[in-house]
């Protein structure tokens, strides 16, 4: 007798005991009942990452945070999974802006206690940001430095009421830090880290150094998701990750921070630019201009007027070595070789305007910095326009008060 059979089976089947070839045929029935039934329980469970089509398209997303307004434009395949990145982007530089903001007094900073010779335990945040920060102002022999809170609140004062701080509040506010007065203890991963303060009274202040952290992190948190084609930006710090298809890099136009001074356009692609000056926040005064940025190593407002932009890999120190080419002005570069091999490489451009007789403009560029630059060769529509929003303020440090306020995400 013959088995009909609609699938093939092979013909040594046929051959086998009736008894047999029914164990066989009923095996290969349950068997394929058990294949389909694993396909469809596969089919129907959640995959953590969904095979996506091939084409992305561009999304652009704002929302307040660190007390200005952040920008992420990233490419995603629909329009849910651009907010879900971008929401997972901008809850982490809130997190961070819990931990690092000195405006708010529930941040981990705003409730550090301030005495001398006492371990106190510091959350992972808050102790990179430390070690980083430290590392920066030996490179920059302190022209950088985060423990200048006593002085960035007497000077935030001091615009606030149009008036200048006397010589003495200035020299009993400048004691008050010192990033050598500090001693962190990271422990294995950051985790139960402590500081400790080896003088009473020293304040923090990451206002150099936290927009390009954030705007890094948030960089970072793409990455971390699968998504390395974004740009992130706070103010004047703008985090670049994998090219768009097709492209060298991100366009951006980025402003000198002098006025008058014309912008320029750079290529970027996993690196970040920031750009420090006076133009947006300052304190005029007897004819002087004195920048909300302050020169850790006397406690004053820097009266230079000069604006720097650095590149790099990573947004803090080009936020925090932004900061501090404003301090030690286009000199500082005589040591780039020393910085370079301390804190990696990087390119700057530092425009200043000097008087000796008249006014006039100087510029000082690290030598690879020209071949960042796009030549305007490229349509102004080609570039980023969340970039060409930024360039009106790339030289904002802003130093404004950190909002609770999250907007929502754009349908």
């Amino acid at each position: 007798m013959r088995i009909r059979n609609h699938h093939k089976a092979p013909a040594v089947i046929y051959s086998l005991t009736r008894t047999f070839a029914r164990q066989i045929f009923i095996l290969w029935v349950i068997a394929a009942c058990l294949n389909t039934s694993l396909g469809c329980a596969l089919q129907s469970s959640k995959p953590l990452r969904t095979t996506l089509p091939a084409e992305s398209v561009r999304f652009q997303f704002r929302e307040v945070a660190m007390g200005c307004e952040m920008r992420i434009e990233l490419f995603a395949q629909t329009s849910s999974q651009a907010q879900i990145l971008a929401r997972a982007a901008f809850d982490r530089v809130h997190s961070l802006d819990e931990v690092l903001s000195d405006y708010r007094a529930s941040s981990q900073v705003g409730r550090l206690p301030t005495d001398a010779m006492k371990a106190f335990a510091i959350s992972p945040d808050l102790c990179e940001a430390l070690e980083k920060s430290i590392r920066i102002s030996r490179a920059t022999e302190g022209c950088f430095d985060a423990t200048i809170g006593v002085s960035s609140q007497l000077w935030r004062q001091a615009r606030k009421d149009g008036i200048l701080p006397s010589t003495e509040a200035i020299a009993r506010a400048n004691e008050m830090g010192g990033w050598d007065e500090i001693t962190v203890d990271p422990c294995e991963n950051h985790r139960d880290a402590t500081i400790r303060f080896l003088r009473s009274g020293i304040r923090l202040d990451f206002g150099g150094i936290g927009k390009g952290i954030a705007a890094q992190a948030a960089l970072d948190t793409l990455r971390s998701l699968g998504t390395s084609v974004a740009m992130c930006s706070l103010a004047g710090d703008i985090a670049c990750g994998d090219a768009p298809t097709g492209s060298d890099g991100w366009l951006i136009d980025v402003e000198s921070g002098i006025e008058g001074v014309p912008s320029c356009r750079l290529v970027l692609h996993n690196q970040s630019v920031s750009t420090s000056g006076d133009e947006s926040q300052h304190l005029d005064a007897n004819g002087i201009r004195y920048s909300h940025v302050i020169d850790p190593r006397t406690g004053h407002a820097v009266t230079r007027r000069i604006a720097a932009t650095v590149i790099c890999r990573d947004g803090a120190i080009a936020d925090a070595l932004a900061t501090a080419l404003c301090v030690g002005g286009p000199e500082l570069l005589d040591r780039s070789t020393d910085i370079q091999h301390a804190l990696g490489d990087f390119q700057a451009r530092v425009t200043e305007i000097t008087s000796s007789g008249r006014e006039s403009t100087t510029m000082t560029l690290t030598s690879g910095w020209n071949a960042l630059l796009a030549w305007n060769i490229i349509p102004r529509d080609q570039v980023s326009q969340l970039a060409l929003a930024e360039a009106g303020q790339t030289a904002m440090k802003v130093a404004s008060d950190s909002s609770d306020l999250k907007g929502p995400l754009p349908k």
